[in-house]
């Protein structure tokens, strides 16, 4: 009898540790991600300030689909072109209290901007908050659709 309890109490142990070795690479893998979606938007940052049309189109997903901060709506070539146009330009931007969450291949980021820039010469709006949506693409994140909205008091 005695062999038998082990065995059960060893198969027991063997199936434990291999959920525990799962969770452990998916958490892993979820931190990994989020450190690509958070080095690609400072990638995406600089190359708006910058207007460095290879990067963002290296970054935007050719089906991409934005509202801007003053409630524009624009595509991946309205977006390239506006800021190599210099009808849109960022002399700085900073983001906080930004959060990465996964989903397989598609990862939510969401955040608080403060942008100084300028819309076809109208001040943007300097306080808003984002959502931006990536999605693994032929084995490259790139950002789908992103949101702004004001945020017009301080949380």
């Amino acid at each position: 009898m005695r062999p038998v309890l082990f065995i059960a109490a060893l198969v027991l142990a063997v199936a434990f540790m291999g959920v525990g070795q799962e969770q452990s690479a998916r958490r892993s893998h979820r931190t990994s991600v989020e450190e690509t979606i958070r080095k690609l938007d400072n990638e995406r940052i600089q190359a708006q300030i910058h207007a460095d049309a290879t990067a963002l189109d290296r970054i935007y997903a050719a089906d991409f689909i934005g509202v801007g901060p003053s409630g524009r709506v624009r595509t991946k070539p309205q977006v390239i072109l506006d800021f190599t146009s210099g009808d849109l330009k960022f002399q700085s931007i900073t983001t906080d209290d930004v959060q990465v969450r996964v989903y397989g291949n598609t990862a939510v980021e969401t955040g608080r901007s403060i942008m100084n820039g300028q819309d076809k010469g109208k001040t943007v709006p300097r306080d808003t908050r984002f959502t931006r949506v990536w999605v693994k693409q032929q084995g490259r994140w790139r950002l789908v659709a992103n949101h702004y909205s004001s945020q017009t008091t301080p949380q």
